[in-house]
């Protein structure tokens, strides 16, 4: 058995005729009928019953249908690979996400680049943002999604995706859920779960010094799970990035005075000659709709949660 002899079989299952499956073939009739007949003869039965013009499957042909699809599957992934190869378009890229940075949000965009990409295996990494410039310049990472001022070296690069918005993460039954949205200020005396590598953490405590804003903080940590874990258990609530929110999801209400968000992006090594494999993947996010990403629970989208007033 050989490939070939496995598409003249798909080929002729498909238009039912001898004569337009060598077309598509591109062979001539009397080969593929050969090639057809060496086939069954390896299997040891009919694929095709043939009386006169009409044609049909044996139960053999039936039965195998199937595998045959999956070979020829496999076959045309073996000839893309080697290509690949053979080109030196094969590569690993090592992509890091800067650890409060959720996966909601780039889950679509990476399995897109994957289904296109198949010879390009992509390793994840989580990363604390002190770490970010130094693993890039050291090139032991290719890119990081991170924000705009993870990134301030001269020689890294950084593209803009979208504006997240910042929610209050709440427990259930929690009275703020009663509310369609909610101001900072309604987070006076509130018990406060902290998130230690929260990006807006500094900007929030000079915001509640000048408001005159006290929160009742009974928690910190560096992890994001546990922060969750402890709002979802009635510790509190906490100012969460909405696409880190983790299921079974958190509830939550948008913060409308004022509104807080963050922008997102991807940065990568100012080179001016980029591998194969990493600029295709910067042109995927580029072009990626992030304008998709939705407030599920409220029905909004990003964009209309940011100017929530």
């Amino acid at each position: 058995m050989d490939f070939k002899q496995v598409s003249y079989f798909l080929a002729l299952v498909k238009t039912l005729n001898f004569t337009l499956a060598a077309e598509q073939c591109n062979v001539t009739q009397p080969a593929l009928t050969q090639g057809i007949k060496r086939l069954e003869e390896e299997l040891g039965g009919k694929l095709v019953l043939r009386e006169g013009r009409h044609i049909e499957l044996t139960e053999l042909g039936r039965s195998l249908r199937s595998s045959f699809e999956q070979i020829d599957r496999t076959r045309h992934l073996v000839n893309m690979t080697a290509r690949a190869i053979t080109s030196g378009e094969v590569s690993e890229l090592n992509i890091g996400v800067m650890c409060t940075i959720g996966p909601q949000a780039f889950a679509e965009m990476l399995n897109q680049f994957r289904t296109s990409n198949p010879h390009i295996s992509i390793v994840i990494h989580d990363v604390a943002p002190p770490a970010i410039e130094e693993l890039l310049l050291t090139g032991n990472l290719d890119a990081v999604f991170c924000l705009s001022q993870s990134t301030t070296h001269p020689r890294l690069r950084y593209t803009q995706l979208f504006e997240e918005p910042m929610v209050v993460a709440c427990p259930p039954g929690h009275e703020f859920l009663s509310n369609e949205s909610i101001s900072i200020s309604d987070l006076t005396n509130q018990r406060y779960v902290e998130r230690l590598h929260c990006e807006l953490r500094q900007k929030g405590q000079v915001f509640n010094k000048e408001q005159e804003l006290e929160l009742d903080i009974v928690f910190r940590s560096e992890r994001e799970d546990w922060i969750q874990c402890l709002v979802r258990e009635g510790a509190g609530v906490s100012v969460i990035p909405f696409h880190s929110l983790i299921k079974p999801t958190l509830d939550y209400r948008p913060i409308a005075d004022p509104p807080l968000s963050r922008k997102v992006g991807l940065a990568t090594v100012n080179n001016t000659v980029l591998s194969p494999g990493l600029e295709k993947f910067m042109t995927i996010a580029s072009a990626h709709d992030w304008s998709s990403l939705t407030l599920k629970k409220s029905n909004m989208t990003v964009n209309q949660a940011l100017k929530v007033n």
